[in-house]
């Protein structure tokens, strides 16, 4: 295990930054507080993870010192939470020259499948110079359980499906200005697509899909309830 977590780090810091559509979701900056994004299944969380790693890497974060880690990997099935440590000490074998010389932050995506996950993230934030960004699904993760597994050292970011405006950005058509100026063109574009969104929703996987698949999709996922219609 401590073997596959190594090639796992280095696979990690030398992963492309995936194309993303820029979500308005505000990150808390606090010293000392991990940040828990939480939300339903599908509503881009993960994406949203790369998104806070690609805003340290333009703040001026060595590409080295961003380790991103999905523990839903299959290979990952018999990970312990006291082997977590390993992760540490598998990052700084291989960065030796990071160690208590540049803050490292962790990105750790659905975290929640590993049992007793909460205390090692607690005194990962605790005694190493790191910062920690952690993602479950709202039905293993919960607000109220980031808040008592954490016991104040989280703040969280709730993730939900695209807006409206973030359903143009990512369709390329959010209008750059103000309602007062668009003109007649724009004005029955973006009503148009208005009248989409409140058929096809905001999912991220959904968009610019067919109702009738959009439909299934929302049947797979068990999301009838939340779903626009």
């Amino acid at each position: 295990m401590r073997e596959l977590l190594r090639q796992l780090i280095a696979d990690s810091l030398a992963a492309p930054i995936p194309a993303f559509t820029r979500r308005d979701a505000r990150v808390p900056a606090l010293p000392g507080k991990a940040t828990a994004i939480v939300g339903m299944r599908r509503s881009g969380k993960t994406t949203f993870l790369w998104q806070c790693l690609a805003d340290r890497l333009a703040a001026g974060q060595p590409r080295e010192a961003l380790v991103s880690l999905n523990f839903e990997d299959e290979r990952l099935t018999d990970l312990k939470a006291v082997d977590l440590q390993w992760i540490v000490e598998e990052y700084y074998r291989l960065m030796p020259r990071f160690r208590d010389r540049h803050r490292v932050t962790f990105f750790f995506d659905e975290i929640q499948v590993v049992h007793g996950w909460d205390t090692f993230a607690r005194r990962l934030i605790d005694t190493e110079q790191a910062d920690l960004f952690l993602t479950g699904s709202s039905a293993r993760l919960l607000s109220r359980e980031v808040a008592t597994s954490m016991r104040g050292r989280a703040m969280e970011t709730l993730i939900h499906p695209f807006s409206f405006r973030e359903a143009l950005r990512h369709a390329g058509m959010e209008p750059e200005q103000p309602v007062a100026l668009w003109p007649k063109a724009l004005r029955a574009e973006i009503d148009a697509r208005l009248r989409t969104y409140l058929t096809t929703g905001g999912f991220p996987e959904v968009q610019g899909a067919f109702p009738r698949d959009r439909i299934t999709f929302c049947a797979l996922m068990s999301m009838w309830p939340y779903c626009v219609m």
